[in-house]
């Protein structure tokens, strides 16, 4: 065990004390029929224990978002991967990912930290 699985254990002791509403991870997964009629798509959703706010100005200021976008800290969930393809709901609204800043950027993550956008 590193210092990195003692942090995510931390990190998701301290979302779920703090956690906000309604936060959930929406995986699409494509249809499985040929390519001119792949079939529906599969959405799976995963609650999360995530607090949400405005995005940080430094963000703003870099250029990674823009004045609207929320910024999103979540506990990880074991078995659970995500993309830039995947959507966040928040208190029903369902949201764009547009960055994924978790941290530490490689290696076994001690949380997740996503920025967000409305409309996606």
């Amino acid at each position: 065990m590193t210092i990195y699985d003692d942090l995510q254990d931390v990190a998701t002791e301290i979302l779920t004390e703090f956690k906000q509403e309604t936060v959930q991870l929406v995986k699409i997964t494509p249809g499985t029929g040929p390519v001119d009629d792949p079939g529906t798509p599969t959405e799976t959703i995963t609650d999360l224990q995530a607090v949400v706010k405005g995005a940080s100005y430094e963000y703003q200021r870099e250029g990674f978002c823009v004045a609207g976008d929320l910024e999103m800290t979540c506990a990880v969930v074991a078995g659970v991967t995500v993309t830039l393809n995947d959507f966040i709901i928040v208190d029903g609204k369902r949201l764009k990912i547009l960055a994924d800043m978790s941290v530490p950027a490689s290696g076994t993550r001690a949380a997740w930290k996503f920025l967000l956008r409305r409309g996606g």
